[in-house]
C-alpha cells in the first residue's frame, strides 16, 4: 500500500471511531419510543396548548376538559402547533359555577416508515372559574 493510501485509511479510521454507532444515536426501526407531553389550560379554563419535544406529538391530539365533581365538560382537538380550545357550546351547558376545571390529553401513536412514537397521556392544573 502506498504512503498516501496509509494516510487516508488511518485517517478514515479515527473518523469513525468519533462516530458512535447508529444503534445509539437513535431508536430504529420498529422499536417504541415514549415521548412527554406536558398539557397547558388558560386561566379561564378553556383552553391551552399541548407542548411536546416532538412536534409531531402536539398536532390532532384528543383533549378533554373535565369538570371536579361534574366529569367531562367539553372536548376540543389540538393544532398543528399544540394550540386547543373547548368546544364552548358543549361547555356553557354542561358546566356548572363556580368550577374547578383541567385538561386531560389522550396518548397517541405516530407510526412511521422508522421508530414508533408513543406520545404520553398528560393532565393540565386545575384552575378555579368563579360566578360573578
Amino acid at each position: 500500500m502506498k504512503k498516501r493510501n496509509r494516510i487516508v485509511v488511518a485517517v478514515l479510521a479515527i473518523a469513525a471511531m468519533a462516530i458512535p454507532p447508529l444503534a445509539s444515536a437513535g431508536a430504529g426501526p420498529g422499536q417504541v419510543v415514549k415521548v412527554k407531553t406536558t398539557l397547558t389550560i388558560s386561566t379561564s379554563g378553556y383552553k391551552g396548548f399541548v407542548k411536546s419535544a416532538n412536534s409531531n406529538c402536539k398536532a390532532e391530539r384528543k383533549i378533554v376538559l373535565k369538570q371536579k365533581g361534574v366529569g367531562v365538560i367539553s372536548r376540543a382537538t389540538s393544532e398543528a402547533n399544540g394550540r386547543w380550545e373547548a368546544d364552548l357550546v358543549a361547555l356553557n351547558e354542561n358546566i356548572k359555577i363556580p368550577a374547578k376545571v383541567f385538561a386531560v390529553v389522550k396518548p397517541s401513536t405516530q407510526a412511521t416508515a422508522g421508530p414508533i412514537y408513543r406520545c404520553l397521556q398528560a393532565t393540565s392544573k386545575t384552575v378555579e372559574i368563579k360566578g360573578g
